[in-house]
C-alpha cells in the first residue's frame, strides 16, 4: 500500500530546495502547481510502497509546472542557468532540473513549445494526471503534487511510445517496475480476491496474480487519463512490442519476469486492461 509516511527525513530535501528557490523567483508560481515526475517520482513510490532494492541509477529532478501562460516560465528561464541543449534543463539550487510546462499553454492539446526550446515537446495527459494527483509534503510549509501510481504509469506508457521509436528502451524498465509494484501490492490483492470485479479479472486471467494485477493496472491507467486520452494511447500502444518484451524487466532487485513468454503475458494483460475501458 502507498504510504508516504515511510519516506525518511531528509529524503526529499533536494526537491524542497529546488521548489523553494523556484517559487521565490517566480511570484506567480505556487508550490501546489508543481508536480514531481520522472525518476524522483519513481523513487518516492519505491520507498512509499515499502520496497528497499535500488532502482535505475537516474535521479534527475523533473518538475511539471501547471501554468496558464508563458510569463512564469520565462522568468524561471531568465533566472537560472540553462544546462545542455534541451531548452528545458536548468541548474536550480545546485540541482539539475527539467522544467516541464503544461496546462492552458498547450497548443494543440498535449503539446507545448517552450520559448527556450527549438522544438515542441509532448506533455500528453499531464493535465489529467495532475487533476488526480496527490499532495506531497516537502516541508511543514511546502506541499507539491505527485501523480498517483497509475498516473505515473500513464506518463511512462506515453514516454515508451515516444522514445522507443528512437531505440531508447529505458521506459520499459520503469513499466516493469510498476507492474511489479502492482503484483506485490496487498491493496491490489484485496481488490482481486475481495471484490466482484477483481474476482472476475482473477478468473479471466487464469488465477495468474501477475497478469491479473497488470490488468487492474490497465484499468487504473484508463481511469487516470480519461476516455479521450485513452483512445489516443491505444491508437499507438504497444509500439515496438518485441523491444518492449525484451526490456520489460527490473534493472535491479528481485529476479522477476525472466522469461520472454511471461513478460509478454503480463504486457498482454495490461493491454487487455486498457482495452476493457473503451
Amino acid at each position: 500500500m502507498l504510504n508516504l509516511s515511510r519516506i525518511s527525513e531528509g529524503f526529499l530535501d533536494p526537491i524542497a530546495q529546488v521548489v523553494q528557490v523556484a517559487v521565490e523567483c517566480a511570484p506567480d508560481l505556487s508550490a501546489d502547481r508543481v508536480m514531481l515526475v520522472g525518476a524522483w517520482c519513481r523513487d518516492v513510490f519505491q520507498v512509499a510502497l515499502g520496497h528497499d532494492f535500488r532502482t535505475r541509477a537516474t535521479r534527475d529532478v523533473d518538475l511539471a509546472l501547471a501554468l496558464s501562460g508563458w510569463e512564469t516560465y520565462e522568468i524561471l528561464a531568465a533566472t537560472f542557468p540553462r544546462v545542455g541543449n534541451t531548452g528545458i534543463r536548468f541548474e536550480i539550487g545546485s540541482q539539475i532540473v527539467d522544467l516541464l510546462p503544461f496546462g492552458d499553454l498547450e497548443d494543440p492539446k498535449g503539446i507545448v513549445g517552450p520559448p527556450t526550446r527549438d522544438e515542441t515537446m509532448s506533455v500528453w495527459a499531464f493535465e489529467e494526471i495532475f487533476s488526480r494527483s496527490l499532495p506531497l509534503d516537502l516541508t511543514s510549509a511546502v506541499t507539491i503534487r505527485i501523480p498517483t501510481i497509475a498516473g505515473y504509469a500513464a506518463a511512462k506508457l506515453a514516454a515508451w511510445l515516444d522514445r522507443s521509436q528512437w531505440g531508447e528502451p529505458k521506459d520499459a524498465n520503469d513499466l516493469a517496475l510498476v507492474a511489479y509494484w502492482y503484483s506485490e501490492s496487498p491493496g491490489v490483492a484485496d481488490r482481486l480476491y475481495d471484490t466482484p470485479d477483481g474476482q472476475r479479472v482473477l478468473v479471466d486471467e487464469g488465477v495468474d496474480l501477475a497478469c491479473a494485477a497488470a490488468r487492474l493496472l490497465g484499468w487504473d491507467v484508463a481511469d487516470a487519463v480519461g476516455s479521450e486520452r485513452l483512445g489516443e494511447l491505444l491508437e499507438r500502444w504497444p509500439g515496438d512490442l518485441e523491444m518492449l518484451v525484451r526490456n520489460f524487466t527490473l534493472s535491479t532487485g528481485p529476479r522477476w519476469m525472466e522469461q520472454d513468454r511471461r513478460r509478454r503475458d503480463v504486457i498482454d494483460a495490461l493491454t487487455r486492461g486498457l482495452a476493457d475501458q473503451i
